[in-house]
């Protein structure tokens, strides 16, 4: 499989370059073929480059024939590049995009304009196959890479931060048990196309062309991480104000990796559930589908059922 990174953001290949050899190492001992885009090892400070060139560097890697067009990491300005993207070539040369968090807005931006390329929410480049960890890396790969018919939780998730550049010591692990809310007999197995990503992303994209189109019957997905209670709050309101869940069927909640509870106590599902006031959307909540590791992949603008009685995903297109 032809494999094209692109950096649309953070210039982690200037940051990290010892994440970035073990996580290309990795992928190429799986057989890829890895086609780094241009911008991968720039620094602009606080981004690669220019937004042109870094819009340029994703249709450059369209114009290749990639099978996975594969997110380095996040950050905050991919959604610059949307107006200058070439979507026809996109759509005619990429089989397959995956990224997260940032990366988002161009999952969302791709999903709605090249209707032939396959998104996922899913690893990145760095995060996910940079660890030294070798079941976090396995677990992610297979998750994209092998896309199950039922996706379920593992049992545990790093629950700290070090082995990022070098090796430090062995991390912590934390059990991880996916759950669910506003059940009964009859909403055991809900279906519906599954729709959205990180919700701080989406807010910046929201009302624009590349923003998701919710339809009756979507299942909503959303994640974040490093916000604080009353961020979510507001987050969690602008789906509110804006009747998005009163299309829904379900919600998948990500887990929120270094949540700030601002001395509440609460979780990111008790603010939503408040901000819901009563309607009665069944929630799944806790999935690592998320900035946690190891990270799970979905689907997204795919049919899908959530069985929540077993806690687990079925991928209805396969």
């Amino acid at each position: 499989m032809k494999v094209g990174i692109f950096t649309s953001s953070t210039p982690i290949g200037a940051i990290s370059p010892n994440r970035a050899q073990r996580a290309i190492e990795f992928l190429k001992s799986k057989g890829h073929e890895i086609v780094l885009g241009e911008m991968f090892y720039q620094n602009d400070f606080y981004r690669t480059g220019t937004i042109l060139e870094r819009a340029n560097e994703i249709n450059e890697l369209a114009k290749e024939k990639i099978d996975l067009l594969l997110s380095s990491i996040g950050g905050n300005n991919t959604s610059s590049i949307l107006p200058y993207l070439n979507y026809e070539l996109i759509n005619q040369n990429v089989k397959t995009v995956c990224g997260f968090s940032d990366s988002t807005a161009l999952l969302s931006a791709i999903i709605n304009k090249c209707p032939d390329v396959e998104v996922f929410y899913g690893p990145a480049l760095f995060p996910n196959f940079g660890e030294f960890e070798q079941d976090s890396r396995e677990i992610s790969y297979n998750s994209l890479f092998n896309y199950p018919h039922q996706i379920s939780y593992e049992d545990f998730i790093y629950d700290s931060e070090e082995n990022w550049e070098h090796y430090e010591q062995s991390r912590q692990l934390k059990s991880l048990v996916w759950k669910s809310k506003n059940i009964n007999k009859d909403t055991t197995l809900i279906s519906g196309v599954v729709k959205g990503g990180n919700l701080s992303t989406l807010s910046g994209i929201w009302g624009s062309e590349y923003a998701p189109i919710f339809n009756q019957g979507d299942i909503l997905f959303i994640e974040d991480e490093d916000k604080n209670i009353a961020t979510m709050e507001r987050l969690f309101n602008l789906l509110k104000l804006n009747k998005t869940f009163d299309h829904l069927n379900a919600i998948i909640l990500g887990t929120h990796k270094n949540f700030d509870d601002q001395k509440t106590g609460k979780q990111p599902i008790d603010v939503l559930l408040e901000v819901l006031n009563g309607q009665n959307i069944p929630i799944l909540y806790d999935v690592n589908i998320s900035h946690d590791k190891p990270m799970l992949a979905i689907r997204l603008n795919s049919l899908i059922t959530i069985d929540f009685v077993q806690n687990k995903i079925i991928n209805k297109w396969i």
